[in-house]
C-alpha cells in the first residue's frame, strides 16, 4: 500500500525527499500532509503515523482524479521492490480505494477492529509550538492576555484563541497548552471523525486536551459540535481551539446552525497584532538576536515579524539549489553578509550587484530577475530584501538567522573588502573580531590580513612561516624599512617567486645596493683592487642618474681596454651630447666586440634625419600618446631655431594631454619677452599636473629646467 511506502520513507529517512516530491505534484491537502510531517518531526509514534497517511491518501483519492497515478509513480519511486505485483487481501467491510506497490484495488478490514487512530497524543509539557502549527520556534514573550487564557483554561470546555492573520493566535494557545504539565494532548488533522473520542479518552485514561488549531477545519461532518463538546466537558477533557476572525465571524453568525451552537458555547480571548507596552517591554527582557532585531522594523507588528521570519529562511535556503533560485539566493546572501561585515543600514544596488557577483559563481539569469524575486512579497508582508528611500537590505531575521546558524558559511573576504570600502568605520571593528577568531584557529590568512590591519609584525611572520605570499611580502617589506635588509631579502625572494611583483621589484633594489656595496669594497681594496668592480660599479651609478659617480668611476677603468667599460663611456659622452667623442668610444667598443651601442645607436644622425624620425613617431603614434610625441617634435624645432613651428605643436602636445606642452611654450614665450602670455600657459601646465610648472608658480621664479 501506498501507506506502507510512505512508513519505509519514514523509517529509512527518505521523508523529507518523499514530502517534497508529493508536494510538488500537488498530491492531496497541503496541511494534513504539514500535519503528517509534524508528527514525523516529533517521532510520534508509528502507528499514529500511519493512521494520519492512510486518511491523507484517501482524502487524495476522493478529491483528485488524477491522484491514482501520481500515488502510482510515488509508490514505484519509493517503493521496495519497484515493478512488482503483490495483493493484500483483508475480510471485512470496504472501505474505499487504496494504492499499493503494483495493484490498486479495494481494501478490507475486519468489521470487527477499530479502525486506526489518525491523532498525534503527547504529553503537553513536550509538545513545541511548530509540532502544533504555528511559524516559529522563537522564546515564548508572555501577552497581555496570558492571565485571561490561564483563567479560562483552567474551567475547561470550549476556549477559543481569535485575531487577525498573524497575531499569533497558535502560539498564545500552545503556551497556554504547554502550562498544563500533567495533560495528554490530542492532535487530530483536519477531517479526522471525531465521533468516537471520547472512547479513546476514556481508554488512555488521564487528563486530555483537544487541540484543534483552525477550527473551522474541524466543523465538517463528524467533527466537533455542541453535543460532542457536551461529552467532552462532562469527561473534564479541555477543547483549546484558534480562529481567525473572519472565520469566527463567519461560523458563529453564519448559515450553519449546529457552528453557531457550538460557537456560542465558546469562552473567547481576543488577541490583536499591534503589541502593549507592557508586551515592549518583555521583549525587551529577552536576549535572542530575532526578538531583538524585531524593534528595528516598526513597518511590521512583532507577531507578523515572528511568522514571516522562518518563511523567509526556509525560502532562502531552499533557492540555493541548481534547480532554485541560485543567482536570487546569491543576492540575497550577498545582503546578509553585508550586514554581518556591520552595514546594517540601506546599501546601493550596485554595491550589492558588486558583491553577489564577489563570490565567484558563474550563474544563469539575470540580476534584474533575481532583485524581482528576492523583493516579491512573502505572505503579503515583506520580501526577502527590503526597499527603502536610501537603498536596500536583507530582511533582519536573515541576518539575525545567519549569524545565530552555526552552518552559514563565513563571510568571504572579498565582500569583507567591498564593506570596508564602503564604511571602513562601522566594518573595521567586526573585520577585526572576525580576523582574530580566525587567526587564533590557525587560519594564516586571517593572520595576514589582521597584520596588516594592525601593523602586527608577529601575526605577518607567523602567516608568512605557514606558507602565506602576501604575508612574506608585507614582512619583507617591513624588515627592509626598518634596515634589517638580509632577513628581509629570504622573505621578499619567497614572495618574489610565488609572483609577487612589487616583492621582486623591492628584492631587486636590495641586491642592486648590497651590490653597489660589495663593489665599492672590491674596488678600494688596496691590497688586491679589482677594476672589473669599478666597471660594474660606474654601471650601476648610471643606470641610478648618478653621472657624476658613474663618470668618475668609468675613468677608473677605461684605460684598461675594456671594450664594455669603452661603450659605456660612449653613452656617458652621449648623454653630455659630445656626438663625437661619443662616437669614438663606440667605435673603440664595436672594434674591441662590443656591439651593444654601435648597433644599437648606429652612425649619428643628422638634424634632418632626426627631424624625419620624430615626425613619423608623432604621426604614428597611438591614441593617447600623441600629445608626448607632439611635444618633443616642437622641442626639437625649437632648440634648431623654429619658434613659430614648435609653439604650434606645443599648444597641440597640451591638447592632446602633456602638459610638458604648456610648460615648454610657457618658456619659448618668457624668452620671446611676453610674461603675461607665458604666465598665462605656466598656469595651465600647473593645473594639468606638471611638477616644474607647480615649482615654478611656488617660486615666482624663472630658474626651473625643462
Amino acid at each position: 500500500m501506498a501507506a506502507d511506502v510512505m512508513m519505509r520513507a519514514v523509517a529509512e529517512n527518505l521523508w523529507p525527499e518523499a514530502r517534497g516530491w508529493l508536494a510538488m505534484r500537488g498530491v492531496g491537502d497541503v496541511e494534513t500532509l504539514r500535519h503528517i510531517d509534524q508528527a514525523v518531526s516529533i517521532e510520534a509514534e508509528a502507528g499514529a503515523i500511519r493512521a494520519m497517511t492512510a486518511v491523507w491518501f484517501r482524502r487524495a483519492l476522493a478529491e483528485d482524479a488524477n491522484a491514482v497515478l501520481k500515488i502510482r509513480d510515488f509508490v514505484d519511486r519509493f517503493g521496495a521492490e519497484r515493478g512488482s505485483r503483490t495483493h493484500n487481501t483483508v475480510s471485512g467491510s470496504t472501505v474505499g480505494t487504496l494504492v499499493q506497490s503494483g495493484t490498486i484495488g479495494t481494501f478490507h478490514y475486519n468489521a470487527a477492529a477499530a479502525p486506526p487512530d489518525p491523532a498525534l497524543w503527547m504529553p503537553a509539557a513536550e509538545t513545541t509550538a511548530v509540532a502544533l502549527g504555528g511559524r516559529h520556534d522563537r522564546p515564548y514573550v508572555e501577552r497581555d492576555a496570558d492571565a485571561e487564557l490561564d483563567a479560562l483554561v483552567r474551567g475547561g470546555g470550549l476556549v477559543l484563541v481569535t485575531g487577525e492573520p498573524l497575531t499569533g493566535r497558535t502560539t498564545t494557545a500552545w503556551a497556554a497548552l504547554h502550562r498544563l504539565a500533567d495533560h495528554q494532548v490530542c492532535v487530530p488533522p483536519p477531517g479526522t471523525d471525531l465521533r468516537t473520542l471520547p472512547e479513546r479518552i476514556r481508554d488512555r485514561g488521564g487528563r486530555c486536551v483537544l487541540w484543534l488549531d483552525d477550527l473551522e477545519r474541524h466543523l465538517g461532518d463528524g467533527g466537533l459540535d455542541a453535543t460532542l463538546l457536551a461529552r467532552l466537558t462532562t469527561m473534564g477533557v479541555l477543547v483549546l481551539a484558534t480562529m481567525t476572525d473572519t472565520a469566527y465571524d463567519e461560523h458563529r453568525f453564519g448559515t450553519s446552525a449546529h457552528a453557531r451552537l457550538l460557537l456560542s458555547h465558546a469562552r473567547v480571548v481576543e488577541l490583536s497584532r499591534e503589541w502593549s507596552d507592557a508586551e515592549w517591554r518583555r521583549l525587551r527582557q529577552h536576549d535572542d538576536p530575532h526578538l531583538n532585531a524585531v524593534r528595528l522594523f516598526t513597518s511590521l507588528s512583532i507577531t507578523e515579524y515572528l511568522a514571516v521570519a522562518p518563511e523567509l529562511w526556509a525560502e532562502w535556503q531552499w533557492a540555493r539549489r541548481p534547480s532554485g533560485r541560485p543567482r536570487g539566493h546569491l543576492l540575497v546572501r550577498a545582503a546578509i553578509d553585508l550586514a554581518r561585515c556591520g552595514l546594517r543600514r540601506l546599501l546601493p544596488l550596485e554595491l550589492l550587484r558588486e558583491a553577489h557577483e564577489a563570490y565567484g559563481e558563474d550563474l544563469d539569469g539575470s540580476f534584474e530577475d533575481a532583485l524581482e524575486w528576492a523583493v516579491r512579497p512573502r505572505l503579503g508582508l515583506t520580501g526577502l530584501l527590503t526597499e527603502g528611500k536610501r537603498g536596500w537590505g536583507a530582511f533582519a531575521s536573515l541576518t539575525a538567522e545567519a549569524e545565530r546558524d552555526g552552518a552559514t558559511p563565513p563571510v568571504p573576504y572579498a565582500v569583507w573588502e567591498l564593506a570596508l570600502a564602503h564604511n571602513r568605520g562601522a566594518v573595521q571593528p567586526r573585520l577585526r573580531k572576525e580576523l582574530r577568531a580566525r587567526a587564533d584557529a590557525g587560519e594564516a590568512e586571517a593572520a595576514y590580513r589582521l597584520g596588516c590591519l594592525d601593523g602586527d609584525e608577529a601575526l605577518l611572520r607567523t602567516a608568512a612561516d605557514a606558507g602565506h605570499v602576501g604575508a612574506a611580502g608585507e614582512l619583507g617589506r617591513l624588515l627592509a624599512d626598518r634596515g634589517e635588509t638580509r632577513e628581509a631579502e629570504a622573505y621578499l625572494e619567497a614572495a618574489a617567486e610565488a609572483g609577487d611583483a612589487r616583492a621582486a621589484t623591492l628584492l631587486g633594489m636590495l641586491l642592486r645596493d648590497r651590490a653597489r656595496r660589495w663593489l665599492h669594497r672590491a674596488v678600494v681594496n688596496e691590497d688586491a683592487r679589482d677594476l672589473e668592480a669599478a666597471e660594474h660599479l660606474a654601471d650601476l651609478h648610471l643606470g641610478a642618474g648618478e653621472i657624476d659617480e658613474a663618470h668618475y668611476w668609468y675613468l677608473e677603468v677605461v684605460h684598461t681596454g675594456s671594450p664594455r667599460a669603452a661603450g659605456s663611456y660612449g653613452l656617458l659622452h652621449r648623454i653630455w651630447q659630445q656626438e663625437d667623442i661619443a662616437r669614438v668610444w663606440f667605435d673603440r667598443a664595436f672594434d674591441g666586440g662590443d656591439r651593444r651601442y654601435r648597433d644599437a645607436y648606429g652612425d649619428i644622425m643628422t638634424v634632418s634625419q632626426a627631424e624625419s624620425q620624430l615626425r613619423v613617431e608623432y604621426e604614428e603614434a597611438e591614441p593617447g600618446t600623441q600629445g608626448v610625441h607632439a611635444t618633443h617634435l616642437g622641442a626639437f624645432l625649437d632648440n634648431q631655431g623654429r619658434p613659430d613651428e614648435a609653439r604650434a605643436h606645443y599648444e597641440e602636445g597640451f591638447r592632446l594631454g602633456d602638459p610638458y606642452g604648456a610648460f615648454r611654450l610657457a618658456r619659448l614665450l618668457e624668452k620671446e619677452g611676453r610674461p603675461q602670455d607665458a604666465a598665462t600657459w605656466m598656469r595651465k601646465a600647473a593645473d594639468a599636473g606638471h611638477p616644474g610648472a607647480r615649482k615654478a608658480l611656488e617660486d615666482g621664479a624663472d630658474t626651473v629646467e625643462g
